[in-house]
């Protein structure tokens, strides 16, 4: 497995131009500023089927260290979700799973292995949700981050999603204990967005 350019520690992002491995401590050294554009190989995005299982059991496993996602209050199986993946010559590099209810299609959870960052696997994947929804008749598409997830708050804004409500304290560990994320912020709250569809 890839450690941190500047630890040991297991990366989540990489830095678009020099390609570094970065755990959430160390990211802020790299991914900062505009980039260029980062080169594209060419990635599939399609709907997961069975057999991607496991695969997207490793990645997500590999990514939050459990397959249980909670999200708005609710606990998933990430593993069991309807969802689509990006994969490289066949393998899983990135899922986004989602679940329907309502007139919204909330996706739960949005994963892409560090080594594919950049590659437009997180716009793709996003984006084909965002089709799904439209697809299904649904009028919005809810997503949640974690309050240090800088990167995945810039990539929703971005792509149309609005901030819709901050649910303070919601993924502090009992006893008020916190973990730290993306350059160092304690991980304690979920930030909500939601995109409007049709308006």
């Amino acid at each position: 497995m890839d450690t941190c350019a500047y630890c040991d520690v297991r990366p989540l992002f990489r830095d678009h131009e020099s390609g570094a491995y970065l755990c959430p401590v160390h990211a802020w050294l790299e991914v900062t500023g505009p980039r260029a554009d980062a080169p594209r190989p060419p990635l599939t995005i399609r709907p997961a089927v069975p057999g991607d299982r496991p695969q997207i059991t490793a990645l997500v496993e590999y990514v939050q260290g459990d397959v249980e996602v909670v999200r708005c209050g609710c606990a998933h199986q990430a593993d069991a979700l309807s969802a689509y993946v990006a994969c490289d010559d066949g393998k899983v590099v990135g899922v986004a799973g989602y679940t329907r209810a309502g007139d919204a299609l909330s996706l739960v959870m949005f994963n892409v292995l560090p080594r594919w960052q950049g590659r437009g696997a997180a716009t793709g994947l996003i984006t084909t949700v965002i089709q799904e929804a439209q697809a299904q008749g649904a009028y919005r598409v809810i997503a949640a981050v974690t309050n240090d997830d800088l990167p995945g708050l810039g990539l929703y804004q971005r792509l149309g999603f609005t901030i819709t409500g901050v649910l303070v304290g919601r993924l502090a560990k009992p006893g008020g204990g916190v973990a730290l994320g993306f350059d160092g912020i304690p991980v304690r709250d979920e930030i909500q967005l939601e995109l409007r569809l049709g308006e």
